[in-house]
């Protein structure tokens, strides 16, 4: 979710780029822009109702609804591969950590303040306080992914010595260690649970970090797949097999929250999901840019540069939808007047959502400029 440097924006994201959209990262900046729709998404009453569900038995609703729900769980995951990718990939010294840190929590406070404001017609000091403490302030609930990234940035450089000495076998084992530690053994768990009506799980003493933290995981993760696979490597490997993964992690996932009951969501899979579209989308924009400079084809350039534009926007639409939302969405779901299309309209908000967030924050960046 990193924008392009502009001085003075306040819209941009808190991590280093410094690039412009160019072929070698156009991959980032589109999952920048899958996982900001599924953010969105995430948070609208289309998405919350796929989890609700008043039958015995399994429907092709129920199914779809499910796979929705499941997909869109990789939002934040894909956001912190790219955070991995981008930041994981040369030193940084305290002085940036400091910095970025306090840049973060100032755009942190400051939207937090606007969100709630917005949402709530006033602003109730100790509430707001205990709320931002917590990452509960009414109206801003989105903005719990930049405390984990604030936590992201403390721990930045030690990070960054884990990465630098990382190796493609190393990330194998980390991915296989997760499989084991948050997949099988508690899908294990959760069928004995099942036929013997008892609660077996695993000791919370019990804690690698590595494996089982989200904001550690994911970026090791993101930055060993996305930096250390060599060029023969990547070429052998089939775009469509992490299709295959993602879809064959969703339809388990279904499974085993059909099995937990829909109270208790299935999540040990996600991360399968999450690295079966990056690696997905690496794989099949990395070709195109391969083809597109062979063919030097202008509609490819003009392609690059619109996702380019789009990726360099998501953090500042990000930033604006938990505001702009409390005026927008009364709008687009008052249009289905019956209720009965929730999910379909909660797909059309996502995208009038990024569509008016992105024209605010394109203007704001321009004015910026000048």
């Amino acid at each position: 979710m990193t924008p392009h440097n502009t001085k003075g924006d306040l819209l941009k994201v808190p991590l280093e780029t410094a690039h412009k959209p160019n072929e070698r990262l156009l991959h980032l900046e589109l999952l920048r822009i899958i996982a900001c729709f599924l953010v969105i998404l995430n948070h609208t009453t289309g998405y919350i109702n796929c989890f609700v569900y008043d039958k015995s038995y399994i429907t092709p609703e129920l199914i779809r609804n499910l796979f929705i729900g499941m997909l869109v769980k990789i939002n934040v995951p894909l956001f912190y591969m790219i955070t991995g990718s981008l930041l994981l990939g040369k030193d940084r010294d305290y002085s940036y950590v400091f910095r970025k840190a306090v840049k973060t929590f100032g755009i942190l406070l400051l939207f937090s303040l606007i969100a709630n404001f917005c949402n709530q017609g006033r602003i109730y000091i100790p509430g707001f306080i205990r709320g931002f403490a917590t990452a509960k302030v009414d109206g801003a609930g989105p903005y719990w992914y930049l405390y984990a990234y604030l936590g992201i940035l403390l721990i930045l450089p030690f990070m960054r010595s884990i990465a630098a000495r990382l190796s493609f076998k190393d990330v194998i084992y980390i991915v296989i260690a997760r499989v084991m530690i948050t997949g099988f053994i508690p899908m294990i768990f959760m069928f004995l649970n099942v036929a013997m009506d008892t609660n077996i799980y695993i000791a919370d003493e019990f804690n690698p970090v590595l494996f089982t933290v989200d904001c550690i995981f994911y970026p090791i993760v993101g930055f060993g797949l996305d930096r250390l696979i060599d060029e023969d490597k990547l070429d052998k490997l089939n775009a469509y097999s992490f299709i295959l993964l993602f879809l064959g992690a969703n339809v388990l996932e279904i499974f085993l929250t059909w099995i937990a009951g829909l109270d208790n969501v299935y999540r040990g899979f996600d991360f399968l999901m999450a690295i079966g579209v990056f690696m997905f989308v690496k794989l099949v924009m990395g070709k195109r840019a391969v083809a597109g400079r062979k063919e030097k084809v202008s509609t490819k350039s003009r392609l690059a540069s619109f996702i380019g534009m789009v990726g360099g926007l998501t953090f500042g639409i990000y930033l604006l939808d938990p505001i702009v939302g409390n005026y927008l969405k009364p709008f687009v779901f008052g249009i289905d007047k019956s209720g009965n299309h929730l999910l379909v309209m909660s797909f059309v908000y996502c995208i009038i959502s990024m569509v008016v967030c992105g024209v605010i924050v394109l203007a704001f960046k321009k004015i910026c400029k000048k």
